[in-house]
C-alpha cells in the first residue's frame, strides 16, 4: 500500500510532529511506501491565485509544487492527514491544500446529479489531529467541524468511502506518560477512533 502523508504544522517539537514521526516509523516497519507532503517546510501557499481560479475548470495546475501534490495524491491508496485543531477546524495552511489540488478531472468533476469524486481508489483516508479541548467537546459543542466538513463532507464527495479519526484531545494538558500511550497506538495501529464514517 502507498501512503500519502500531508503534514501541517509549523514546529517541529509540536506533539504533532512526534505523531508524524511514529506514523512514519510504523510504515517503514511494515514495509509500506509512504510519501511526507510538510506543508509549511516545501513553503506551500494556501493562497488559490487569480490566474489559478480564472483557469480552474481546466483543473491544471499553474504551480509546480501543486502538481506534484496532485501527482502524488491521485497515485496513493491510503491518504493521512497530520495536523491540529485551531479554532475548531483545520488550519487555514490546509484548507489551502484542500483548496488548490483538490482539482476538478483529477479529484472531483461534475456529474449528472452534482459533484463526482475521483479518489474512490484511495482505501482509507485517516485524520491524526491535536486538540486542547477535548473530542467530545469537538462533536457536541462547536459544530463537529473535523467529522461533519473533512469525513463526512469534503472526503465523502471525493468518493473514499472508509473514513477514520484518531483525535488527541487535551494535547496541551497531557502527561508525558499520556503522550507516550498515544504514540505507542499511532505505532501499533492500536489507536481508539474518534469516529469512523459510514461508507456510503
Amino acid at each position: 500500500m502507498s501512503t500519502l502523508i500531508v503534514y501541517c504544522h509549523p514546529y517541529e517539537r509540536s506533539f504533532c510532529h512526534a505523531v508524524l514521526e511514529s506514523l512514519c516509523h510504523r510504515l517503514e516497519r511494515e514495509g509500506q511506501e509512504a510519501i511526507v507532503e510538510d506543508l509549511y517546510a516545501d513553503g506551500f501557499s494556501p493562497a488559490m491565485t487569480a490566474d489559478e481560479l480564472a483557469d480552474y475548470d481546466s483543473g491544471t495546475p499553474h504551480d509546480p509544487l501543486v502538481k506534484r501534490y496532485v501527482a502524488e495524491l491521485t497515485s496513493c491508496d491510503h491518504l493521512a492527514l497530520v495536523f491540529p485543531v485551531w479554532w475548531n477546524d483545520a488550519p487555514a495552511m490546509l484548507r489551502g491544500w484542500l483548496d488548490r489540488v483538490l482539482l476538478r478531472g483529477s479529484a472531483w468533476d461534475v456529474g449528472p446529479d452534482g459533484m463526482l469524486g475521483l479518489l474512490g481508489s484511495i482505501q482509507v483516508v485517516t485524520l491524526y489531529t491535536c486538540s486542547d479541548n477535548p473530542t467530545e467537546f469537538l462533536e457536541n459543542v462547536t459544530g463537529n467541524g473535523i467529522r461533519g466538513t473533512l469525513l463526512d463532507g469534503t472526503f465523502m464527495q471525493l468518493g473514499i468511502e472508509r473514513r477514520v479519526w484518531h483525535n488527541f484531545g487535551c494535547a496541551g494538558r497531557s502527561t508525558e506518560a499520556e503522550r507516550a500511550a498515544w504514540l505507542r497506538g499511532v505505532e501499533d495501529g492500536t489507536l481508539p477512533e474518534a469516529g469512523v464514517a459510514s461508507a456510503t
